[in-house]
């Protein structure tokens, strides 16, 4: 056991049943290291950040064989919720680990929980709330805020009874552009606060002038380690890992047999008013869409992105304008296909094979061929079996898509299909967006500019006050310009 570590990791095997999901890992972390774990999905990313938090197998069930020492001391001799006093965590999706419905409360839920003393915990949270700039929302339901400031309300969290150590599994998978460097400029401030951050991520551009080492993870183990120094493109092309440079998203568009026919388009929306009640969030929108096009949608977050896509796909009224493939909401939601962001909430069948293969179309044999290549191409095959419930995040998310893959509507609508995805595995949903849309037009809402680059024709930009579609080819640098002026 290495003496200069706070934390020092010996595992030799922790198996979920007969399923093995770590193999044998040794790795010590020093005090005010930010180390990034990273690799294809299902690596074993966040099965170590559960053990290492003691969420296995205390919480998740699992056989551990090994030891995990936290200040010298074995986390197994930890009482249950001591841990929450040296370790925070920040989930993917930090409303999963919210039990307050007010900002400020949940923020000092952990204080309360471990017994500070109230005037101490008073002060306390005004410090997080203050160092994390969350004076608007204090106040506010953890219900209303973005993704973004959810984020901000886990970490503050973590900062009240001053954890030296903060866990966080995949930070960025839902961000906007906005966010993401809000979150980069978070890390920053708690690394020079000499705090001990450990990541599991995929994309990475944001954190290259953050973290200290890059842990590369297959099968279970750790199979490189990398100091920030000495990563490169060519580590990145040999772990097939996402980009770590910003400026280099632009080069690596698909080739695109997309031609603008504006003289027969396949989707027209003319004049539409986005809203919430009374609140409009777009107004006088007009775009058309060709066959053989993706359009991705582009603005900040909160000006109405999704609330289109619900309008356009039958799942909320429109109450001013007009879409070419419905006047009422039966009519659109016959004629589109919606993939939520949310993929959870789009699957209800007891298998991947029963929730992809209705009742009518068992016995017909080119629908059955077209669901295996999909489950295939999209890395599901060997999964068919499985409960959707079973699967991982990307998974659920790869299930919904080849859902909207296989529907036989005249628009699909994507809202951020790649979120969390590792590189090997957008690339996989890119290659199907791009034969998808040979067929019928694509609307694509994405903050992730690594799969935009690579199979969007058109972007519209919308900003509130000017909502103005342009063709991606020759646009890349105003494009990129306009995501971080808008965001």
């Amino acid at each position: 056991m290495d003496k200069n570590s706070i934390i020092n990791i010996s595992i030799d095997e922790c198996s979920y049943g007969e399923k093995k999901i770590l193999g044998k890992i040794n790795l010590n972390i020093e005090k005010g290291q930010c180390l990034v774990l990273s690799g294809l999905s299902g690596c074993g990313k966040t099965s170590l950040l559960r053990t290492i938090n003691g969420l296995i197998p205390n919480f998740y069930e699992g056989d551990l064989r090994g030891s995990i020492y936290l200040y010298g001391r074995d986390i197994s001799d930890f009482l249950n919720g001591e841990i929450a006093k040296y370790m925070g965590n920040v989930f993917q999706n930090p409303k999963d680990q919210f039990f307050s419905t007010i900002a400020e409360d949940e923020i000092a839920l952990v204080g309360e929980n471990l017994g500070m003393d109230y005037s101490n915990l008073v002060k306390r949270v005004d410090q997080a709330i203050k160092f994390l700039s969350l004076e608007d929302i204090r106040n506010k339901s953890v219900f209303d805020l973005s993704g973004g400031q959810r984020q901000k309300v886990a970490i503050a969290s973590t900062l009240v009874y001053d954890t030296d150590i903060i866990i966080f599994d995949e930070p960025s998978a839902s961000l906007d552009y906005s966010s993401i460097k809000d979150l980069e400029n978070t890390l920053l401030k708690l690394k020079k606060m000499g705090k001990t951050i450990i990541i599991a991520e995929h994309r990475l551009y944001y954190l290259k002038d953050i973290f200290d080492r890059l842990l590369i993870m297959k099968d279970g183990q750790i199979v490189n380690s990398y100091k920030n120094l000495d990563v490169d493109e060519n580590i990145l092309r040999e772990n097939k890992l996402r980009c770590l440079d910003e400026t280099r998203l632009k080069l690596n568009k698909l080739e695109s047999t997309y031609t603008p026919d504006n003289k027969k388009p396949h989707f027209i929306v003319k004049d539409l008013k986005v809203e919430i009640g009374k609140n409009i969030l777009i107004n006088n929108l007009n775009f058309h869409l060709s066959k053989g096009e993706c359009m991705a949608i582009l603005g900040r977050n909160g000006i109405g992105k999704t609330t289109l896509a619900k309008q356009l796909s039958g799942l909320l009224t429109i109450k001013s304008g007009l879409t070419s493939h419905g006047k009422s909401k039966r009519e659109r939601l016959k004629n589109s296909y919606y993939v939520m962001q949310d993929a959870s909430s789009q699957l209800f069948a007891h298998t991947l094979e029963h929730e992809l293969i209705p009742k009518d179309k068992i016995g017909n044999q080119d629908y059955l061929s077209r669901v295996k290549d999909l489950l295939i191409s999209l890395d599901l095959w060997e999964k068919r079996n499985l409960r959707p419930h079973e699967l991982s995040v990307g998974e659920k998310q790869r299930l919904s898509l080849t859902l909207g893959l296989l529907s036989d509507r005249k628009i699909l609508i994507l809202d951020e299909p790649t979120a969390g995805l590792d590189f090997l595995r957008m690339n996989m949903v890119a290659k199907e967006i791009n034969k998808k849309k040979g067929q019928i037009p694509i609307i694509l809402i994405t903050h992730d500019m690594e799969v935009l680059f690579r199979v969007a024709d058109t972007v519209l930009l919308v900003d509130g006050l000017e909502n103005k579609k342009i063709p991606i080819r020759g646009n890349e640098e105003s494009i990129i310009d306009f995501i971080r002026k808008t965001n």
